[in-house]
């Protein structure tokens, strides 16, 4: 037998499935993370995952993983030390950045600005110019002086190399002939050249992506070197293939290149099997609802595509990378509730993490959390184990809450559902910008629920929203790992081309973009994906004419080629800036950056379809519990699910219980189990 297996690691659990090819049957497992050393907690779940499902590492065929190494070096500043190189007179461009504070209303005056992660003190400018817009070079490159300057940075400690030369992007000529140098002088240094990771305009972004890049990958070198030596020793000769943030997939040996196309890793694989599990249903506008332990992502879900943008912001930081369109709030079961000094309740940011985690887990948290107040109001009924393995302390857990009560002068209840009321009016919030601030009713959609702590709260927030029907996947506290089975191998490759639809033809972007798929052709089969698994989508990043607001618009290459390519992107990008903004211009569509998305396709897991059955799920219940709904307590029905079968109907009010997440069904509520084992929360026909 064969197995695929998908770990994701989360800042309280990692999580791991493991596929079995000739059986379909999927295995869960949860363990705690590890901080202070993430690949231990990897190599813990992936021995624990495949002990369950009756394998071993080395009959492992595929590996997927998602990684949270660069969101935490960025978020925690403990990256490498990086040197910069750039053209001489442009030493101070990180320090320039972009005219940005952060909300709300006067955000700025407390914003303390991050320092940039290539110090003036290891920048250093050469002498050579490339001009624009032609790319012809201006001023030869000073090859002397680059030795110098490289051996300076060398000896002064710095870790990793960036190269970003002015219009680069134009002509990567002198970029290029600068790693060569670097690699004559100090070749033990990882070097990264914009050229390569962002080959657009815009100086800034392009030396900040860059430097990310090599601010994240001594680090990322080190991580995945210990992770593929760990699975070498205990037998495995599975091929790793590491989750892209924009919901791709990469070799073990790209991402140690490109580490900066893991900033999102682990939240894109979440929606990428949100997607694939509502596309499947007939369902394929949704949107997703991704709660874990520390916070909560939504995104967006149209046509069965998850939105993407080019855009990824990370803490303070925004830089050019593609990445699926999350956001994301400090909404998770481990948010500290708080009563301020106003008298007011503050759910979160702050988390109580995987150590000591919130006062049920036991292991000595005392501050109330979410998951507290969850176990309180008994949405988290006595035979629920964390994890499914680990027992609850109620006591503990009404302890914390009953502090809350105090300050508050209510009951422990009322406390309790306060805490539950602000969270969910946060991820409501979270909701509303992927949606109706981008155009979108949330009327239209679906929505999604998983990881961990989601499907307790889903419900109300699709009440609220009036988002049906609401789904709940199986296994959903491991979706993002689920995901990541149901990922492609991809990336992207664009070129900055600045033409408006008055000035060009549509054969002649046609050319370029057929260039740009050569080039990914190239690495796909560099990545070890036959020919006839490759797949193309290409898009242009359009706006009008000396606009700055962008939009990528899918193309048809072979439209471009009848007369009526350039007028059809046109009208679309004018649909969606009416749609998002209100209002469109009678002015020329700039076409700013194209751009090829080459994909190899993987078949990591297939989703099994059963016959339908009989409606009662009376089997599947095993007890009744007093559930605190609409500020009283109801007697609410226990369901198991592993014994619930495609067709059961479970009325409300209901928790649904599993190993790695509990479903809050809401009074006035009833859920469905679908062909395909997923629950479908719809109101009852009686509403």
């Amino acid at each position: 037998m064969t197995h695929n297996l998908g770990v994701d690691v989360g800042g309280t659990f990692t999580d791991v499935i493991v596929f079995d090819e000739d059986t379909h049957e999927l295995t869960i497992d949860k363990v705690l993370s590890t901080p202070e050393n993430p690949s231990t907690g990897v190599i813990n779940g992936i021995n624990e995952a495949t002990t369950k499902a009756g394998t071993t590492v080395a009959d492992l065929n595929l590996l997927f993983h998602g990684t949270t190494v660069v969101t935490n070096m960025l978020l925690e500043e403990t990256g490498s030390r990086v040197g910069l190189i750039t053209t001489k007179g442009h030493e101070d461009v990180l320090h320039l950045a972009r005219a940005w504070t952060p909300g709300p209303l006067y955000g700025w005056m407390g914003m303390d600005k991050p320092d940039p992660l290539a110090d003036l003190v290891d920048t250093r400018g050469i002498s050579g110019r490339i001009n624009s817009p032609d790319g012809e070079e201006l001023t030869p490159l000073d090859e002397a002086e680059v030795r110098e300057q490289v051996r300076a940075l060398a000896d002064a400690g710095v870790e990793s190399l960036t190269v970003s030369l002015l219009n680069s992007y134009l002509n990567s000529a002198h970029e290029e002939r600068v790693r060569e140098l670097i690699a004559d002088e100090a070749p033990d240094l990882p070097v990264s050249i914009s050229s390569e990771i962002v080959p657009e305009y815009g100086e800034y972004e392009r030396t900040l992506t860059t430097v990310i890049n090599d601010y994240a990958r001594p680090q990322v070198i080190t991580y995945l070197d210990d992770l593929d030596d760990s699975l070498e020793a205990a037998g495995s000769a599975a091929k790793m293939n590491v989750v892209r943030s924009d919901g791709g997939l990469m070799s073990s040996t790209a991402a140690k290149n490109h580490p900066v196309e893991l900033a999102l890793s682990g939240p894109s694989g979440g929606v990428v099997g949100a997607a694939t599990i509502a596309n499947k249903k007939g369902v394929p506008d949704v949107l997703t609802l991704d709660m874990g332990g520390t916070s909560t992502d939504v995104s967006l879900v149209e046509d069965g595509t998850p939105g993407t943008t080019r855009q990824t912001k990370v803490g303070y930081r925004e830089f050019k990378s593609r990445a699926v369109d999350v956001n994301t709030v400090g909404a998770g079961g481990g948010s500290i509730a708080r009563v301020q000094l106003s008298g007011s309740l503050q759910v979160g940011p702050e988390s109580s993490g995987a150590d000591p985690g919130p006062a049920c887990y036991g292991q000595g948290g005392e501050e109330p959390t979410v998951t507290d107040a969850n176990v309180v109001l008994g949405r988290i009924p006595p035979s629920v184990q964390l994890g499914g393995r680990m027992d609850l302390d109620r006591e503990a857990a009404r302890e914390a809450i009953q502090t809350i009560a105090d300050e508050r002068d209510s009951s422990v209840e009322e406390a309790a559902q306060a805490i539950l009321d602000i969270v969910n009016e946060n991820m409501h919030g979270a909701l509303r910008v992927v949606s109706v601030e981008r155009g979108y009713d949330p009327r239209d959609f679906g929505l999604v629920a998983f990881g961990g702590a989601g499907p307790m709260h889903a419900n109300a927030l699709a009440d609220v929203m009036d988002s049906y029907p609401l789904i709940i996947p199986p296994g959903p506290g491991v979706m993002s790992a689920f995901g990541f089975l149901t990922s492609d191998v991809q990336n992207e490759f664009s070129e900055t081309y600045l033409e408006t639809d008055e000035d060009v033809e549509g054969d002649a972007v046609a050319a370029r973009l057929e260039h740009l798929q050569g080039e990914a052709t190239d690495w796909l089969l560099s990545e070890g994906v036959d020919a006839d698994q490759h797949a193309f989508e290409f898009f242009a990043d359009c706006r009008y004419y000396r606009q700055d607001i962008q939009m990528s618009i899918p193309i048809d290459i072979d439209k471009l080629r009848d007369g009526a390519g350039l007028a059809e992107i046109k009208d679309d990008f004018e649909r969606r800036h009416d749609q998002q903004f209100g209002f469109s211009l009678d002015a020329p569509l700039e076409i700013a950056n194209l751009r090829v998305i080459g994909k190899g396709t993987i078949q990591g897991v297939t989703l099994e379809e059963a016959e339908l059955g009989d409606a009662d799920a009376s089997g599947a219940k095993v007890g009744t519990h007093e559930v605190y709904f609409d500020d009283t307590y109801h007697k609410s029905g226990i369901y198991d699910r592993t014994k619930l079968t495609p067709g059961n109907v479970v009325p409300g009010p209901a928790i649904v219980t599993d190993a790695d997440s509990t479903v809050v069904i809401q009074p006035d509520h009833e859920a469905t189990v679908d062909r395909f084992a997923n629950l479908e929360i719809n109101r009852s026909e009686s509403q």
